[in-house]
């Protein structure tokens, strides 16, 4: 007869791949270099031409705006987790005007323009939220992710992001 050999898995080991399992997610997210293209619509995307979506002509000084007002330059938003997931990227370049985008207190949100749904960054029990809160630092990119429950918000649609007083509008999810 054949001898089967039983394995056992205690809840803390469980616990303990799912969070080294999360970490690796993480760590490969936060470290992998996408293409930093432009994400205000005044940048045609190869896959927005045979789109129906209209683009929202933007002010040739909006991104000197916000590297003035807010120290930061606005990298990208794009699908992430098999569209279940929306990343915002950003270049922090004055980490004082930056602060307010890394306050624990503030609770970051992502405006779909179409539908006006509110998306939120989750907050898991085990690694807590999806998002940078320590002190800025220059020239640093920083990463935030928002739930995009059902895939609502799709590539070549307009979002707004608001972190307290900051505000992206019209940016262009890739």
């Amino acid at each position: 007869m054949q001898q089967v050999m039983k394995i056992t898995i205690t809840a803390n080991a469980k616990s303990l791949i799912a969070i080294i399992g999360g970490l690796i997610l993480i760590t490969i997210l936060g470290f992998s270099q996408w293409s930093s293209a432009a994400t205000f619509s005044n940048v045609t995307s190869p896959n927005l031409k045979n789109s129906n979506i209209k683009e929202v002509a933007h002010h040739p000084r909006e991104k000197t705006y916000m590297k003035r007002q807010w120290g930061v330059e606005i990298l990208y938003v794009r699908t992430s987790a098999a569209g279940y997931m929306l990343e915002f990227r950003y270049k922090v370049l004055d980490p004082e005007k930056a602060k307010a985008l890394f306050e624990r207190q503030s609770k970051p949100q992502l405006t779909h323009n179409e539908s006006s749904t509110k998306l939120i960054v989750p907050t898991p029990a085990k690694t807590g939220a999806l998002r940078n809160s320590n002190p800025p630092l220059a020239n640093h990119t920083y990463w935030m992710f928002f739930a995009n429950p059902g895939k609502l918000v799709k590539p070549g649609e307009h979002v707004t992001i608001k972190i307290g007083d900051f505000l992206a509008e019209r940016l262009i999810v890739q």
